[in-house]
């Protein structure tokens, strides 16, 4: 099975999901369990590459995690 650019690029399926998810989407605020469960992920998985890509200013966070 072959993994896409984005996938190779960024290492992470989920963390693909959810920056394709929140592009679509931008200028709305999503938790961590709802976000999780728009792009089928557990809630922590998503939490930690939503940590990850605030770390390196891709996001901005609203609320505490």
């Amino acid at each position: 099975m072959s993994k896409s650019t984005l996938e190779l690029l960024f290492n992470s399926k989920a963390r693909v999901k959810i920056l394709k998810f929140l592009f679509r989407n931008a200028g709305t605020n999503f938790g961590i369990k709802d976000l999780g469960n728009r792009v089928q992920e557990r809630p922590s998985t998503v939490r930690k590459e939503v940590k990850r890509l605030l770390e390196i200013g891709l996001l901005k966070q609203k609320t505490k995690l």
